[in-house]
């Protein structure tokens, strides 16, 4: 679902005071869009849609972003505060939990601490509670996917089951899942023939730790350290000493059409990785060496290098790059040097009230293997990634937000540059309706097409942020260059998100697209239990 900036800002200002005490679980900033910053965690069992996360700035927790959607493993975010998030920024989030009281020795009385010096001890601490503690959590959801259109019709069901064991019984094993099952409504007799078709095993992984600071997996799990290669299904050891974590996998790939167990896509490969928290922020660095192969013959060698440090006040920097070592010439292997791949972003924050970030992307596209983005939304997404870029965001007064990116891109493939711009403008807390309103719109030129889009959201809370409801309207304005055709839409939506107990929500979203001779309608439905 697609929320804007301006809803983030309201629900800041209505619950960040209202967040309780509970344990941290930590993330890192894994990707930065233009709108949203995605958070990933071993597993987001505890964080809710609303919560707020933070981060650690001299042992003390600044509220850093809002959560809008979330997975089994990552959130969709948007900032609260301008604290100058950067790619693998450490984020904290406080889960609530039942703990019993702690008996003070006999003879004994415990000196009160402040909130701060809790926090200090729970980031300290933070890794080897999880070594110590015995927790279970997880998730089981059920949603319907529903498109309607002049020509057809087609409803799809979705059951999510996700758990994460920690030191179950007290023992030094862990385990951790997700699971989904997708299929029409019509196919619940053909699910049995061809299980590997609707089932689908995201992560499936069983931990031993060794200590608090080595530990061996086996199953499939993506591993924070190397989240650029994806899942692996195999083992994957590492081991922490200090500032320093070593590791090493060794398994295969999932298969490329049905994201099953293929054990011909062999791979292994080592890591090393540097973290320390600085004055101003974290430094960190990690090296990746990959040899990935095809029916048992090597298809890929590479390394993979990334590092971000905020040595400077209110300055960030990240970068990434991926080298290649393999290739074949006349149809024979060779050796080679090739960057294949390379990321580098610089975030300054001059003034309080302004940032900017300047970042050059010459990354490979992504391929989702699933989706549920709308036409329009999965043009701008997958035009707008690579190139060079340059974003700001200029808060003048207390409940005004203007932003803005612009981005430039030019390839051998293509014959003309790519040109895309957005710029928004957000009041939140509009005085006696208590509604947000977001103005925006983009622009985008590329080599098949043109145009515009225009758009407004209003959103609100409600019943103490129990409802959070939004309505959006964009119009579409673009022409494909090559055949003269327009692309002329209006699309409405309409979210509702109802959190009916402390662990039960309900959410839907109803969005309708309107062209000259074909309307298209789209309906989701989600309602998640959490045990």
């Amino acid at each position: 679902m697609r929320i804007t900036l301006l809803s983030l800002l309201f629900l800041y200002t209505l619950n960040i005071f209202a967040q309780s005490e509970g344990r941290l679980v930590r993330g890192t900033v894994s990707f930065i869009s233009a709108q949203n910053i995605y958070i990933k965690f071993e597993n987001t069992t505890g964080i809710q849609v609303g919560d707020t996360l933070f981060v650690s700035r001299n042992n003390i927790l600044i509220p850093a972003v809002k959560v809008l959607n979330l997975s089994t493993t990552s959130c969709a975010c948007t900032e609260v505060n301008k604290t100058g998030l950067t790619l693998s920024t450490p984020i904290y989030g406080k889960v609530k939990e039942m703990v019993k009281p702690a008996q003070p020795s006999p003879g004994k009385v415990e000196e009160p601490k402040s909130a701060n010096d809790k926090t200090i001890t729970e980031i300290g601490q933070f890794e080897k509670s999880k070594m110590t503690k015995s927790h279970f959590d997880g998730k089981l959801s059920f949603s319907t996917y529903s498109n309607f259109s002049t020509s057809m019709t087609d409803h799809r069901l979705r059951e999510n089951l996700s758990f994460n064991a920690t030191h179950f019984n007290d023992s030094k094993f862990s385990a951790e899942s997700y699971i989904t099952l997708t299929h029409k409504a019509n196919e619940f007799s053909s699910i049995g023939q061809d299980v590997k078709k609707y089932l689908k095993v995201y992560s499936l992984a069983l931990k031993y730790d060794f200590s608090s600071s080595t530990n061996l997996t086996f199953g499939r799990k993506i591993n924070m350290n190397m989240a650029n290669i994806g899942a692996v299904d195999g083992l994957q050891f590492e081991t922490t000493h200090r500032d320093f974590t070593y590791g090493a996998v060794a398994g295969s790939r999932p298969d490329y059409f049905d994201y099953g167990f293929n054990p011909s896509l062999v791979q292994f490969g080592v890591f090393a990785g540097y973290s320390k928290q600085s004055a101003n922020g974290n430094v960190q660095a990690s090296l990746a060496l990959f040899n990935q192969l095809n029916n048992f013959k090597t298809d890929r060698r590479f390394a993979y290098f990334q590092h971000s440090n905020s040595l400077i006040k209110n300055v960030d920097f990240f970068s990434s790059f991926e080298f290649d070592f393999y290739t074949l010439k006349n149809g024979l292997p060779a050796s080679t040097i090739d960057l294949t791949s390379a990321y580098l972003s610089l975030r300054i924050k001059p003034w309080k009230t302004f940032s900017f970030l300047v970042s050059y992307d010459a990354r490979k596209n992504i391929y989702y293997y699933e989706t549920f983005k709308n036409q329009i939304d999965s043009i701008i997404d997958r035009e707008s990634r690579q190139g060079l870029r340059f974003n700001f965001n200029f808060r003048p007064f207390k409940n005004l937000t203007w932003g803005g990116s612009a981005g430039y891109r030019f390839q051998k493939s293509d014959p003309v540059p790519s040109i895309n711009a957005n710029n928004f403008i957000s009041y939140y807390q509009i005085p006696g309706l208590l509604v947000s309103l977001t103005l925006n719109a983009t622009y985008l030129k590329t080599t098949y097409m043109e145009g515009m889009v225009y758009g407004t959201s209003i959103t609100r809370d409600m019943f103490s942020g129990k409802m959070y409801s939004e309505f959006q309207y964009r119009m579409v304005d673009y022409m494909y260059t090559s055949s003269n055709t327009k692309l002329r839409q209006n699309i409405g939506q309409i979210s509702l998100s109802l959190r009916a107990t402390k662990k039960l929500t309900f959410t839907a979203d109803f969005e309708a697209t309107f062209e000259n001779q074909n309307n298209y309608q789209r309906l989701f439905v989600n309602i998640t239990k959490r045990f």
